[in-house]
């Protein structure tokens, strides 16, 4: 059974080792190189009540992140928000995507002020899709060939999920 708790400054150093276990397979991130946990301070001072950051444990151990970050600096958009989910590389597979989804979603219901859930996934990370498409997001765009990693450009899809309209 997973847990959830609003991450921490001291939690930095764990969500970044997390992070850097997706870099090296280049369909989850944009970073071709490890990032460091001092080029995230700022990142993380960003997440607050309206727009939270949370670590997920299983057995007391941190074994990954969720966010629900603010989607576009404007007030039109005040009530949108960009999800990010990332899990230790040995956690995959276990089904805890689909835990932390519905985690999100019992939040996004009954505490958060959030009518619609943006996520961007490459086109090579079908694990993510198929978690999202599962969890009754719905496939609304395509970037192509929006970024370059490792010298390829890659295609984002975009996944939607609206609630408490």
């Amino acid at each position: 059974m997973l847990s959830f708790r609003r991450a921490t400054p001291n939690d930095l150093p764990r969500i970044v080792t997390i992070y850097n276990s997706a870099v090296p397979s280049h369909d989850i991130t944009d970073d071709e190189m490890p990032i460091t946990v001092d080029s995230r301070q700022e990142w993380l001072n960003h997440f607050n009540d309206r727009f939270p950051i949370w670590v997920v444990i299983s057995d007391s151990t941190i074994i990954g992140w969720c966010s629900l970050g603010q989607f576009y600096p404007h007030q039109a958009y005040q009530f949108s928000a960009e999800i990010s989910i990332y899990l230790a590389s040995d956690t995959q597979g276990r089904g805890y995507g689909k835990q932390i989804l519905n985690f999100i979603d019992q939040q996004i219901t009954d505490n958060l002020d959030i009518k619609t859930v943006i996520a961007y996934v490459y086109e090579n990370n079908l694990p993510s899709q198929k978690l999202f498409q599962k969890c009754g997001y719905q496939q609304c765009g395509v970037l192509p060939q929006i970024s370059i990693i490792d010298g390829e450009l890659r295609t984002l899809k975009i996944f939607v999920k609206h609630f408490n309209l």
